[in-house]
């Protein structure tokens, strides 16, 4: 494995892009979101765990390292990664294949009124038991208001895969690298604070 943040942020992104392709060709059909959304919370959370810890652990293979240097690794290889992955799935979604973006469009929409509907009426029947005039009515308000926003988004073909909502979704990415890169670079390091 290279010493290269860089590098090794490249092969991170490679297995990212293989991993897309990979949910896109044998995957997209009805739960095509659902599907997405499971191999990006385990399985995109550990490769890129793994991948952080990984482009360190090489980098510390015969020689000594400082917390600075361990951080600065870690959080380029994610950084790198990370980014040119998403610059390639926006290009995907909204230039290569529209229509995979839509149907994700779509299923994202509907899924968000599935949980709207669960939660109502969950929440209903708690709040019928404590038969509330005023906790009822508020129930009934919100919950139209919602299915309300969540039509509108269906009729109005919102692009959640937009440069603004993407790039929205990059910040929260870049919290988990930074956290990720602090994480690893404590753990990593091998030359104490004062040395």
């Amino acid at each position: 494995m290279t010493k290269s943040p860089l590098v090794a942020g490249f092969i991170l992104f490679s297995i990212t892009m293989l991993t897309f392709f990979i949910v896109y060709y044998f995957f997209a059909n009805a739960n095509y979101w659902i599907t997405t959304m499971q191999v990006n919370a385990f399985g995109m959370t550990f490769l890129y765990v793994f991948a952080g810890f990984a482009s360190t652990y090489w980098l510390r293979q015969g020689t000594r390292i400082t917390y600075p240097q361990a951080f600065k690794q870690t959080f380029v290889t994610l950084f790198v990664g990370g980014i040119l992955s998403m610059f390639s799935i926006f290009a995907f979604l909204n230039y290569a294949d529209t229509d995979a973006r839509d149907m994700l469009n779509h299923q994202y929409v509907q899924t968000e009124l599935n949980n709207l509907d669960a939660a109502y009426a969950k929440k209903k029947t708690e709040v019928a038991n404590h038969k509330d005039p005023a906790k009822v009515k508020e129930l009934e308000e919100d919950y139209k208001n919602a299915k309300i926003a969540r039509e509108v988004a269906m009729k109005e073909d919102r692009n959640y895969f937009s440069f603004k909502f993407l790039s929205a979704i990059f910040g929260g990415f870049l919290l988990f690298y930074l956290m990720l890169s602090i994480i690893i670079a404590g753990f990593m390091k091998n030359k104490k604070r004062y040395e």
